[in-house]
C-alpha cells in the first residue's frame, strides 16, 4: 500500500489580509485540517443550512453535571462527527477534562492525517458557557 502524497489548502474563517497578495490566509496542510477539526466540533445541530446534523453539538451539553456518563457522551459525539465529516483525518482519539470550578470543558482531540506523509496532530478546544 502507497500513500498518495497531497496538498490540502483551505482558506481561513478569520478573513485576515495576505500582507503581500492583500488576498485572504490561506491555510495547508496541517493548519488547514487543524481548522476544520475544530470547526466540526463547534458546529452544533441545525447551525448550518440544508445539513441540519453537521457538528459535534456539544454546547448543549455544558450545562449538564460532570459524570463519566457525560464524558462518554461528549467523546463519541467528538469522534463520530470528526470521523463523518473530515475524511482526510482517521485514528480519532478523544481527551475530555471538565473544570467544575471553572465552568470549563477541555477537549483535546487526537488524529492521524491522510493523505500526506502520515502525521499526526491534535487540536484543542475549550468551551465556556
Amino acid at each position: 500500500m502507497s500513500i498518495l502524497s497531497k496538498s490540502f489548502k483551505d482558506f481561513s474563517l478569520t478573513f485576515e489580509k495576505n500582507a503581500v497578495t492583500n488576498d485572504i490566509l490561506a491555510l495547508k496542510n496541517e493548519a488547514a485540517i487543524k481548522e476544520s477539526v475544530k470547526n466540526i466540533v463547534l458546529y452544533n445541530f441545525y447551525e448550518k443550512p440544508f445539513d441540519p446534523f453537521f457538528g459535534g453539538n456539544i454546547i448543549g451539553l455544558l450545562f449538564e453535571n460532570s459524570t463519566p456518563t457525560l464524558e462518554l457522551e461528549i467523546k463519541h459525539r467528538i469522534t463520530n462527527a470528526v470521523e463523518i465529516f473530515e475524511p482526510r483525518v482517521s485514528a480519532v482519539s478523544v481527551r475530555v477534562n471538565f473544570e467544575e470550578d471553572r465552568n470549563e470543558l477541555g477537549v483535546t482531540i487526537e488524529y492521524l492525517i491522510l493523505g500526506i506523509r502520515p502525521t499526526f496532530d491534535d487540536v484543542t478546544v475549550i468551551f465556556k458557557p
